[in-house]
């Protein structure tokens, strides 16, 4: 039987104190009253953009990319809020162009069954 398993390399003593020492940023956890308008205004933003998908996209898209643009000036990312904006407000708009035709359809309808 060979001694090589009993003398394999040993793993580098602990520093003194017995933890290891973290010497990453100090301040990395700190939430200033800026990050934490940042970070609402993202969360509003995805709200507005989700809620605008099925309510009254134009109002709710144009809040969802104000606010998206908002958390953006905070240094805060909100891609997914400003894209569900766009979506919903270009679904409102769909959706009142739809309502207009149908209702010019229904005008001509009418017209011309009284003739």
């Amino acid at each position: 039987m060979s001694h090589d398993a009993y003398n394999s390399p040993q793993p580098p003593p602990p520093p003194p104190g017995g933890f290891p020492q973290y010497s990453g940023d100090p301040n990395a956890n700190i939430y200033t009253p800026q990050s934490m308008a940042g970070e609402r205004a993202a969360q509003l933003s995805l709200i507005f953009g989700i809620v605008g998908l099925f309510f009254f996209g134009l109002l709710f898209g144009a809040l969802a990319i104000w606010q998206a643009a908002k958390a953006e000036r905070l240094n805060k990312a909100a891609t997914a809020g400003k894209v569900l904006g766009w979506i919903s407000l270009l679904w409102g708009i769909a959706q009142i162009v739809l309502v207009i035709m149908a209702f010019a359809g229904m005008l001509a309808l009418g017209a011309a069954s009284t003739l």
